[in-house]
């Protein structure tokens, strides 16, 4: 049988995963994709907003994407799951949008990981300083607080 300090050792390790797995519970992959050290800040107008599907969190989640003309370029924004932007902030084709995010590659595309979006007179945060996205823990039951 196992003595009293296996046991313990064996309980230990497992709290122990556990807490770490609940730590990183609902932060999602984009969380580790996100570097505050390539944040940019680009502007420009709003050409097209597209919902995807990607596989998260052991599921399939509608992820929001807006195109940004700038002057120099057509940029992809990755927002968040669409049902959560949406009910943060209206973006629509031609609005002029200001993204502070982390530019990074995803699928061999560059692309730009919000952090805060503004938009007319209303800006939004939807990620904290080091990219843990403010819906995080909230998706299975969609608890968004309105930003006020």
């Amino acid at each position: 049988m196992y003595n009293s300090k296996t046991i313990i050792t064996i309980s230990f390790i497992f709290i122990a995963t556990m807490a770490l797995a609940q730590h990183q519970h609902g932060k999602g992959m984009m969380y580790h994709m996100y570097d505050p050290s390539s944040e940019v800040t680009v502007s420009g107008t709003v050409e097209d907003t597209v919902t995807e599907v990607h596989p998260c969190c052991g599921s399939t989640m509608n992820h929001y994407y807006i195109k940004v003309k700038t002057n120099n370029e057509t940029v992809k924004i990755f927002l968040g799951p669409t049902d959560y932007v949406k009910s943060q902030i209206t973006i629509k084709k031609g609005d002029n949008v200001t993204i502070l995010g982390s530019k990074t590659t995803m699928n061999n595309e560059t692309v730009i990981i919000a952090k805060t979006v503004k938009n007319k007179d209303k800006e939004v945060t939807l990620r904290n300083d080091d990219g843990t996205p403010k819906w995080a823990g909230q998706m299975k039951y969609k608890k968004y607080k309105m930003n006020q």
